[in-house]
């Protein structure tokens, strides 16, 4: 089928900031050249190397102030890879990477957390303990120190933070939650993205009610997110509850907070999500 351009959809964004841009369509990999796998152990630390290229500096200054960081990267990189590693094979956390059919290169890879698994962020300091992960991983506790000796405050309290209003929207309610997502800078907007999220997205859809989903994202990239029928809920915090169609303050014919919302029929998502990635 082929693709379109997708339609723009405007959010708030801060000043001096900028939102995510729909792509054209033949900048895109065809998805017959993008198939998914499964993660394992290895992968941690190619994970760590992309998250500390993939994500913006004010959010490694936050979670990783320069006074906290060792001199090394290469230290930097295996405290996170580690970190990392017990959830890769922990049950219930899924991590997929989608692979290049022609090259073999891994573009990107999300973390997607089925219903039932308990609401605690995985890079929680606590998550080892919550979880049996030291045992598991047979870490000591001056090996426990070290892993997490160049973070900062921020770090266990933003991921908390996230916890917190993750239970207030949910609370008890199963749902399917976006853990971990990065495209590397040279595949993103080119459908890596969208493979991604589908994988979850056809899974919750496909249950008798659908199974609702929640994700945290910058404001700037929620369109990504809404063309995929996520609703934002609050600053960071967007709920998909199957099938719809958002739309931004286009719709509104103003600048607000705003977002219309419409159930659609699958068709008509599935035309927006294949043009937004």
């Amino acid at each position: 089928m082929a693709q379109t351009k997708a339609d723009f959809i405007k959010v708030p964004v801060a000043e001096g900031s900028y939102q995510t841009m729909p792509v054209e369509p033949e900048k895109r990999i065809a998805d017959s050249d993008i198939t998914l796998k499964y993660c394992d152990i290895d992968d941690a630390e190619f994970i760590a190397k992309s998250l500390y290229i993939c994500f913006p500096e004010d959010f490694w200054m936050r979670k990783e102030p320069p006074e906290y960081r060792p001199a090394e990267q290469a230290t930097r990189v295996r405290r996170l890879a580690e970190r990392h590693r017990p959830a890769l094979s922990h049950p219930g956390m899924h991590w997929l990477k989608a692979v290049s059919v022609s090259t073999g290169e891994i573009m990107g890879v999300a973390a997607w957390v089925e219903p039932g698994v308990p609401i605690h962020y995985f890079l929680r300091r606590t998550a080892v303990d919550f979880f049996g992960w030291k045992e598991k991983m047979g870490w000591t506790d001056e090996q426990l120190v070290e892993l997490w000796s160049g973070t900062g405050p921020k770090w266990e309290a933003e991921f908390t933070t996230s916890d917190v209003e993750r239970a207030e929207i949910m609370g008890d309610e199963p749902h399917w939650y976006l853990a971990s997502i990065f495209t590397l800078p040279q595949y993103q907007g080119k459908g890596v993205g969208k493979k991604l999220m589908n994988w979850a997205i056809e899974q919750a859809d496909a249950t008798d009610p659908v199974t609702p989903m929640f994700l945290e994202s910058r404001p700037s990239a929620r369109p990504v997110y809404m063309h995929c029928g996520f609703v934002p809920q609050r600053q960071y915090n967007l709920l998909r509850r199957g099938p719809a169609v958002v739309r931004g303050l286009e719709a509104e014919g103003q600048d607000s907070d705003k977002n219309e919302v419409k159930k659609a029929p699958k068709e008509v998502v599935e035309k927006e999500v294949e043009a937004s990635n």
